[in-house]
């Protein structure tokens, strides 16, 4: 639809129309829960059954908490939905905590957009563009809010009926994917560390293990892969240097990055930089 009308702006309009009482089973329960902690959970939990490729995690082991989020590789070209998703998740928590309430910030991978002032007044609260990660910034103590006039029963049945769509979903991301985007999560944390990626799937260690060596790879495969992908997607499409890039992908210093990244490719970061530029120059002339 984007590409048919030439709207730009059509993903992230289109998450401003959000209502939560027509998002199915994850909307019913954000407007249900009592504590707005027990809504975002929720919401993180069931949404992926709504939007293939998609993963969601209330992260609160950090100030201020966030809600992040990410999208399969298998996706492919996903700017519009990237742009919905922010729109979409303030309105399904604002269904909670009312319409006078914002996050403290909204992170994005995407650069700014042309009209970025005016996201910023639309969602209401500042945006971060060009960031390591695609997440929500939420206060601590909001977490805890309460919401009145919620009923238990309602709430009760729809969390059971949650647990039953979410055993019958099928699982549509391969477990390769599955760990790619928690060790992309992990690394825009500042964590590429087994034992983030354990968490973030769900398992034990030794059942990720066996999943990892039962599908004919290794995880310092899959990770160099991912950080691969990283750097090739931050030196496309953002102004952030080569050093700042070198840290959020986990190495110690920029010459290793860029042995890394010269072995893997047969170029250095920078020239790779010059002939992204390049074809984008070319692709708008």
């Amino acid at each position: 639809m984007a590409r048919l009308s030439g709207d730009v702006d059509f993903g992230h309009r289109f998450g401003l129309r959000t209502r939560a009482a027509r998002s199915g089973i994850p909307g019913q329960l954000i407007l249900n829960a009592r504590r707005f902690r027990d809504g975002l959970k929720d919401l993180a939990r069931t949404l992926p059954t709504l939007a293939e490729g998609l993963r969601i995690e209330l992260v609160e082991d950090r100030d201020p908490p966030l809600l992040i989020w990410s999208i399969a590789p298998s996706v492919g070209d996903a700017t519009q939905f990237m742009r919905f998703v922010p729109a979409y998740l303030i309105r399904m928590l604002q269904a909670h905590r009312g319409s006078q309430w914002h996050p403290k910030r909204i992170l994005t991978t995407l650069p700014a957009p042309r009209r970025a002032k005016l996201y910023a007044s639309q969602l209401g609260c500042p945006l971060v563009f060009d960031s390591p990660l695609n997440a929500v910034e939420i206060e601590r103590h909001d977490l805890y809010k309460t919401k009145r006039s919620v009923d238990r029963h309602v709430y009760s049945l729809l969390v059971i009926y949650a647990e039953y769509l979410l055993t019958k979903a099928p699982r549509s991301e391969s477990m390769r994917d599955a760990i790619a985007s928690a060790i992309r999560d992990g690394l825009t944390l500042g964590r590429s560390d087994f034992d983030f990626v354990v968490r973030r799937l769900g398992m034990s260690e030794r059942t990720l293990q066996r999943k990892i060596g039962a599908s004919g790879t290794s995880y310092s495969l899959i990770r160099d892969e991912t950080r691969f992908d990283l750097a090739n997607s931050m030196l496309a499409h953002s102004n952030l240097p080569i050093g700042e890039i070198a840290y959020r992908l986990g190495y110690s210093e920029i010459a290793a990055f860029t042995r890394a990244y010269s072995k893997r490719f047969g170029q250095s970061p920078r020239r790779a930089r010059v002939k992204a530029d390049k074809n984008s120059t070319s692709i708008r002339v």
